[in-house]
């Protein structure tokens, strides 16, 4: 498999490009608040510590996003930064739909 063929995949599966429609929809509200914060770039402790849960607990909305999202795990993929783009990407379409 070429460099290219790996990059297009992983674009198409973080944009949601993929057959399974809007995912993100599936997320509860608190997973979607856990999901912003990591797409802030802050980590499981900052994210506990800012919602004021234990660290288990946000290692839990962690892994149902990354379940929710069809995100397993690959050798080969980051899911943390596939989930992020993916949620960047919809909140692009929600802003590109309002303008």
């Amino acid at each position: 498999m070429t460099t290219t063929s790996l990059l297009s995949g992983t674009a198409a599966r973080a944009s949601g490009s993929t057959p399974r429609g809007d995912l993100l929809d599936h997320l509860s509200p608190r997973e979607r608040e856990v999901l912003a914060l990591m797409a802030e770039g802050r980590s499981n402790r900052a994210i506990g510590e800012g919602l004021w849960v234990d660290l288990k607990t946000v290692e839990s909305h962690v892994s149902r996003i990354f379940t929710k999202l069809g995100l397993n795990e690959d050798p080969h993929e980051n899911r943390r930064v596939l989930a992020v783009l993916r949620y960047v990407g919809a909140a692009g379409r929600v802003a590109a739909d309002r303008g």
